[in-house]
């Protein structure tokens, strides 16, 4: 007798997929495509539609492998709508780990900027405070304000110093972001 192969992901029932084991390799597949995502692709509700298609897509293979038949509407209106709360936690999720990435190295060219040595200390307690709350807790509103204030004291550095820094932190403050 031959044995029927398991799928990686468990999938759910034909009729809810919210309520099933699936629900995690759902959202661990969406997170998995937004992690690879740059800062501004994040910001951009049109990549995160994308990855959201590309989310259900995946998972209705999956179902009509192992059902026979699609997805119907409900679950994939279901299921859409339950992805735009998993994009936006994924989304603060990368971002704040990205940028405690950037705080970090920020941190560590501080003594080498060029600044007075008061604003060398103020930079280094801000960026230690704002790296590790973005880290542990997601990119969230306040921290645009924390941001703005770092690149304040960055902007009395050197020119070359300071034009390095306020690229690489500005990004993290686009326009287009529609998931705070």
């Amino acid at each position: 007798m031959r044995m029927r192969r398991q799928p990686v992901v468990q999938i759910g029932d034909r009729e809810s997929i919210l309520g099933s084991d699936a629900l995690d390799s759902i959202e661990e597949h969406l997170d998995d495509i937004i992690e690879r995502m740059s800062v501004s692709g994040r910001n951009e509700a049109r990549s995160i539609d994308e990855a959201k298609e590309s989310t259900i897509a995946w998972y209705d293979r999956l179902h009509r492998a192992d059902h026979g038949v699609p997805l119907n509407r409900a679950q994939v209106d279901e299921l859409r709508g339950h992805l735009q709360g998993v994009a936006t936690r994924s989304i603060a999720k990368w971002n704040g780990r990205q940028l405690a990435d950037q705080l970090n190295e920020l941190g560590n060219s501080i003594e080498g900027s060029g600044l007075a040595d008061g604003d060398q200390a103020l930079l280094e307690e801000m960026t230690f405070q704002l790296r590790n709350d973005a880290a542990s807790r997601g990119y969230r509103r306040e921290h645009d304000r924390a941001l703005e204030s770092l690149l304040a004291i960055i902007a009395r550095a050197p020119v070359a110093w300071a034009e390095e820094w306020t690229l690489r932190l500005e990004r993290f403050l686009g326009r287009h972001r529609w998931w705070l």
